[in-house]
């Protein structure tokens, strides 16, 4: 490909030298393996798109050879969270150089928790300087130019939303539109991007008609390509009026405001609030943000109390409480020209005047970290912890208008050409909001926690005495900074070994130290001591206690079939016999397997052996460790009266009992160990 492009370009260059493209390459709906590729072209023109891991190499190439303006590709089969660069053209002719411009990246897979950012912009397509002041300053500010996830709060083309609008405002605005090769936006539409869907869809061109959502038409809807069924995460809409996506841990839905009608059939809203409902019922990511363009409470250019705010009103009084039933975490929005940001609150939903601190403000401290107060939620929405509402409507649009003064903001700025994004950076159970004005200050700042660490269950262990067992902590959330704590010992860490003595019971504490939340589980080592087998041998068998797995040995190889607890008919040579148990592996031997007789270590921690037993010649006694010497070892008879006695002094005492009447005896090893005591049987001779 790389050798052949270059070829193919020279000689379809004069065909298309006319061409060229003049909206995009734009990016939308990218999930963890596909995403579509969108331009427009001065001149009819066939489609085609390369792709590649390197600029320089763009090995996957489609290509159609219907001749139109609007171009659209959905490349799929891509690697999640993986960076790809790309060219458009039409046949063999690149009208776009490949290089770092023109990039994009998947989605992580869905439920990851990798860093997110995550830049929004409201009420920004003026085409004015202040639109590409805001660009610019987001662009050269920490983490600008690795954004995840790019949202559009609404009115994002003044005056109308037709397409001539959004082509030199948005998409041909110089300063502004190098953005649209790389970074894929998911956008909200306001009451301005949709004068032109009501001309276009509504009877008489009238705003806010009550028309099926199917039907909503016009430039706003061509130029976007949102997930509709569900591709990207989420619940299915069927429509692009509104949607919802994943990002990593983190879930999103694009609402819309625009669909209140004045007529108050309540159609339009209900129908999304269904499906919110349904999106929601379903989801299983710990961070919800919810953006939309007509907020809920403003004291700005809009202010949500006045009569004639009734979309922000019904959004205010029908939608939110919905999405607080689920205890979102946050819901941005535009329209008001200035910046406001709430206390984290949970139950307005009438006018300012009904705000009621004592029942609504679930934190007043303002979320600021550096003064050691984030605000806190945890992950369970039926306990609600509160909502932060952000409004962000002079990406472009600036005004003093307002009092500015809504009860439930911790942070109001606006003014003549006072210009600004807000833009998050989420990783595992940490969200922080900033507003970034122009001129690269931050104008705000707080950050949501959650406590929402739940450590795994640990499996119990078994383990030979004298053994150890790694065991390793898991958890679902939390932060990347936890304490974990092994108790009984002390010991820290996520991963350690255990090596208890005896039979024990740990408890496993982690301490999230971002939060503070403290999760434990308790599981048990069991124990297991040393096998104490009682070997015996009778004539050609050998024999241990049965009960366990077996594996038996002659001169060192494995016998086939021999996996019982004895051997009969025992070939001459040195047996050894592999003992399975728990945890345990014990191996015995070797025994000396003779033609004539059979004698045998004991396992060192044994007291004493004796055989053969029963035995109608000399009887042989093997010392074990713990039976200890010099001792004495004493036969009685069944009276208690001793036969014999017979001294110790070392490991092997071969006894002579050829003057002993048949019958049942009691051998006793008396030694500085203790005494030791076995049955045996002297039987006809």
């Amino acid at each position: 490909m790389r050798i052949l492009l270059p070829v193919l370009m020279s000689i379809a260059a004069a065909a298309v030298s006319a061409q060229s493209v003049v909206r995009g390459p734009y990016l939308q709906t990218p999930t963890h393996e596909a995403i579509t590729i969108m331009w427009r072209t001065s001149a009819a023109a066939g489609t085609s798109l390369w792709v590649g891991s390197e600029p320089g190499s763009l090995t996957l190439h489609t290509a159609n050879t219907t001749t139109v303006t609007d171009h659209a590709v959905t490349v799929t089969g891509l690697q999640p969270y993986t960076t790809y660069y790309y060219a458009v053209g039409q046949g063999g002719t690149m009208m776009t150089e490949p290089g770092e411009q023109f990039r994009f990246r998947t989605h992580p897979m869905p439920g990851s928790e990798q860093p997110i950012r995550v830049w929004a912009i409201g009420d920004f397509g003026k085409g004015n300087a202040g639109q590409v002041a805001v660009k610019q300053s987001y662009l050269a500010h920490p983490g600008g130019s690795d954004t995840d996830v790019w949202i559009w709060l609404g009115d994002n083309v003044y005056d109308d939303g037709k397409d001539t609008e959004y082509q030199s405002k948005v998409f041909g605005l110089s300063g502004f539109s190098d953005v649209f090769n790389w970074l894929p936006f998911y956008p909200s539409p306001g009451n301005h991007d949709y004068n032109e869907v009501w001309r276009r869809s509504a009877l008489f061109g009238l705003p806010y008609s009550n028309i099926p959502l199917e039907n909503h038409e016009g430039p706003y809807y061509e130029i976007v390509d949102v997930p509709e069924v569900g591709e990207a995460g989420g619940h299915p809409s069927q429509l692009e009026v509104f949607y919802s996506f994943d990002h990593g841990n983190v879930h999103f839905l694009s609402l819309n405001s625009e669909v209140y009608d004045f007529l108050n059939t309540s159609n339009g809203i209900d129908r999304m609030k269904d499906w919110i409902e349904q999106d929601l019922d379903q989801n299983d990511k710990p961070w919800v943000i919810a953006y939309f363009h007509q907020p809920p409470y403003s004291k700005g250019s809009h202010d949500s109390d006045g009569p004639l705010e009734l979309v922000m009103r019904a959004m205010r009084e029908r939608v939110i409480p919905l999405l607080e039933q689920y205890d979102i975490d946050l819901v941005i929005c535009g329209h008001s020209h200035v910046y406001e940001r709430s206390h984290l609150i949970h139950g307005h939903y009438g006018n300012s005047g009904s705000w009621d601190p004592a029942t609504m403000l679930k934190d007043g401290s303002g979320g600021d970290p550096d003064a050691g107060a984030p605000y806190s939620k945890d992950n369970d929405p039926a306990t609600p912890d509160g909502t932060v509402y952000v409004v962000c409507g002079n990406s472009g649009s600036g005004n003093s208008d307002g009092s500015m003064d809504h009860p439930i903001m911790v942070s109001n700025l606006n003014g003549d050409g006072v210009y600004g994004s807000f833009y998050m950076d989420i990783h595992r159970n940490r969200l922080d909001g900033r507003y970034l004005l122009t001129d690269g200050t931050i104008g705000d700042r707080f950050t949501i926690v959650k406590r929402n660490m739940h450590v795994m269950p640990l499996a119990d262990a078994a383990i030979c005495q004298g053994a150890s067992v790694p065991v390793t902590a898991a958890r679902t959330g939390g932060s990347d900074d936890v304490l974990y704590t092994w108790s009984p010992g002390g010991l820290t860490g996520e991963a350690v070994q255990l090596a208890p003595e005896i039979t024990t019971t740990y408890t496993l504490i982690a301490t999230d130290q971002l939060t503070g939340q403290v999760d434990s589980t308790s599981f048990t080592v069991q124990v297991e001591g040393p096998l104490l087998a009682e070997i015996s041998s009778n004539g050609d068998t050998i024999q241990v206690p049965p009960g366990y797995n077996y594996q038996w040995y002659l001169n060192g190889e494995p016998v086939s079939g021999e996996d019982q607890y004895f051997v009969v008919g025992a070939a001459p040579g040195i047996w050894t016999v592999v003992v399975v148990h728990g945890p345990c592996t014990t191996e015995f031997g070797p025994y000396y397997q003779g033609t004539t007789s059979i004698a045998l270590d004991m396992p060192s921690d044994a007291g004493m052996h004796v055989f053969p037993d029963p035995t109608g010649g000399p009887l042989t006694v093997m010392i074990g460790r713990a039976g200890g010497s010099p001792g004495t070892i004493r036969l009685l008879d069944l009276t208690g009266r001793t036969v014999m006695t017979v001294p110790v002094d070392n490991a092997r005492v071969d006894m002579d009992l050829s003057g002993l009447a048949p019958g049942g005896y009691l051998l006793r090893l008396e030694g500085p160990a203790g005494v030791h005591a076995s049955t045996m049987v002297i039987k006809d001779r």
